[in-house]
């Protein structure tokens, strides 16, 4: 069974290999130019870039189409493979699902397909991707992995806090008033992933206590639980090692890994997201 995975999931490049994940890119644009993310930019190109984003070039992302899906997939047939079991980034955050559900009807009766929507994105969904190749690896049936999923997307905790509302109105996870308030009494918004889609989960006033609060509330839907934990951000690898950090003192990690988000989550949540998944074992 070869496990897909759009790239708005995060996981590092040596684990991706290790299992032989298949990541599919999701289409960026900045203006007229578009870029397939991963392939064509990568995270640092992408920060360079935002720095001289203007609001006719303003950063957008767009869904794999079903044709980029067939590709992919008729590619991993023509090695061989004839099981695919792809996870995507949560429905209520992209189409990328949809596209993938009208490429297994178009590949019908040519291999058998799985399709598991992770109600998450970043190194939550990562995990999920994670944990089915190992699992496949070892043997695993279809039935078994997908039972595995729905535990890990029921008890996931996803928290983070993002630096600047700009990226998250302009992609419409935040309203413009919200916006506008929160910048106006310089107000750090905590976010969360809830039923796949993001929701507001507290305000502070400074960065410090975010990243405070964010291992509060991982704590309190944890507990002392062993957990899978990734510390996410969008290029501030400084504040990712004390939150890392701070992490490890208060949790109870089996595993850890730390992620500069895929290019498309990190337009969507703008440079300097930071945060934190936790899932339990």
């Amino acid at each position: 069974m070869r496990i897909v995975m759009d790239d708005v999931g995060d996981i590092p490049a040596d684990l991706i290999e290790k299992y032989n994940i298949t990541v599919l890119p999701v289409n960026i644009m900045f203006g007229t130019e578009q870029f397939l993310s991963g392939v064509e930019m990568t995270s640092d190109a992408f920060y360079r870039k935002a720095k001289q984003v203007t609001a006719e070039n303003f950063p957008k992302t767009s869904q794999p189409t079903p044709f980029q899906f067939v590709e992919c997939y008729e590619k991993i047939l023509a090695e061989g493979e004839t099981e695919i079991m792809a996870i995507t980034v949560s429905q209520k955050l992209s189409g990328t699902h949809e596209s993938a559900v009208i490429a297994h009807k178009e590949l019908q009766g040519r291999g058998t397909f799985h399709l598991f929507d992770s109600q998450a994105g970043s190194a939550a969904q990562g995990y999920m991707a994670l944990e089915a190749a190992r699992m496949a690896e070892n043997g695993a049936d279809a039935g078994a992995i997908l039972a595995r999923l729905h535990k890990m997307r029921e008890e996931m905790a996803v928290i983070f806090t993002i630096d600047s509302l700009e990226y998250a109105v302009k992609g419409g996870r935040v309203s413009t008033a919200k916006s506008l308030m929160a910048s106006m009494l310089n107000i750090k918004p905590i976010l969360k992933l809830a039923d796949g889609a993001i929701v507001e989960a507290g305000r502070v006033r400074t960065r410090k206590k975010a990243l405070a609060h964010i291992v509060l509330q991982i704590q309190e839907a944890v507990d002392k639980k062993p957990i899978k934990l990734a510390v996410m951000h969008a290029g501030v690898p400084d504040e990712a090692a004390q939150l890392q950090q701070m992490a490890r003192d208060e949790l109870n990690a089996s595993e850890l890994i730390v992620v500069d988000m895929a290019v498309a989550v990190a337009i969507n949540m703008g440079p300097g997201a930071l945060g934190i998944a936790a899932i339990p074992e």
